[in-house]
């Protein structure tokens, strides 16, 4: 005979005959789906739970402007912060791109060049020479095999920065490197962009920190898109990155010699 529970119940304590074996077991049969359907719901829960959490924490890593898998790349502009995926960042910059060594090295190609006074693009388009706007040695350092290796190094680094920046449409570098010196006592370069030169587009500029910042004074690099200028990192071995539309230039050097690795990378017209 099946009994309910409410049957057992008066039975086993109301002072009934005690259930048998057999009652016991028919009703713990009856008992059981439930109990599965309620640790199965709990269970479901759970793991959607989880789910919902792991899938959170990837959407904080994936926005996160620092790149934890990375130990290059160190920062992005602060006035990017909090960082947007569709939002072209105003600057960046990654640590240790060249060793001291390296940068020696590269300080000694673009001495070895002869460097020239630097010069600026006139109202012609041509090339003059005036001190009162930009007043810099440069040399031009040409990829060949003996500075293969930087080019090869600055590539990897800048569609690293790129894809997680500044998404631009990049085709290439098609100038030479430029190596340039600011020297005491006024070393220095007035506010400009990198506009367009020989009919290619500049869309990326870069900028490689080469000298120990303690063995000068002065020569900060700013770039201005808020009121006050952003004046970026010094140490030795660091790359500056910025869209070439930025309004930059360079601080005058009051002791010493300020010495860098500028480069510019090309593309489509921005659109």
């Amino acid at each position: 005979m099946l009994i309910n529970s409410r049957d057992f119940k008066a039975r086993g304590v109301c002072g009934g005959s005690p259930p048998t074996i057999l009652q016991y077991t028919i009703f713990f049969n009856l008992c059981q789906p439930l109990f599965f359907v309620k640790y199965f719901t709990i269970v479901l829960k759970l793991y959607k739970y989880s789910k919902y959490e792991s899938k959170k924490k990837k959407k904080i890593k994936k926005n996160n402007p620092i790149i934890e898998n990375n130990p290059i790349i160190k920062y992005v502009g602060a006035n990017s912060w909090p960082f947007q995926r569709d939002h072209v960042e105003t600057w960046a910059w990654a640590k240790d791109v060249f060793s001291p060594e390296e940068c020696q090295k590269i300080i000694k190609i673009g001495n070895n060049l002869k460097p020239q006074l630097g010069k600026i693009i006139g109202k012609n388009g041509q090339e003059i020479c005036k001190k009162n706007v930009r007043k810099s040695l440069t040399s031009w350092i040409s990829p060949n095999p003996d500075t293969e290796w930087i080019y090869i190094k600055l590539q990897q680094i800048v569609e690293e920065m790129n894809k997680k920046f500044f998404k631009l449409h990049l085709t290439g570098i098609n100038e030479s490197l430029q190596f340039t010196k600011y020297q005491a006592p006024d070393g220095h370069y007035h506010t400009h962009i990198d506009k367009m030169y020989n009919g290619y587009i500049r869309k990326l500029s870069l900028t490689i920190q080469l000298t120990d910042p303690s063995k000068y004074e002065g020569g900060e690099l700013e770039l201005f898109q808020q009121d006050k200028p952003l004046v970026v990192r010094k140490e030795q071995g660091t790359a500056i990155f910025f869209p070439s539309y930025v309004l930059h230039g360079v601080k005058p050097v009051t002791k010493g010699e300020r010495c860098s690795l500028v480069g510019w990378f090309t593309g489509d017209p921005f659109k």
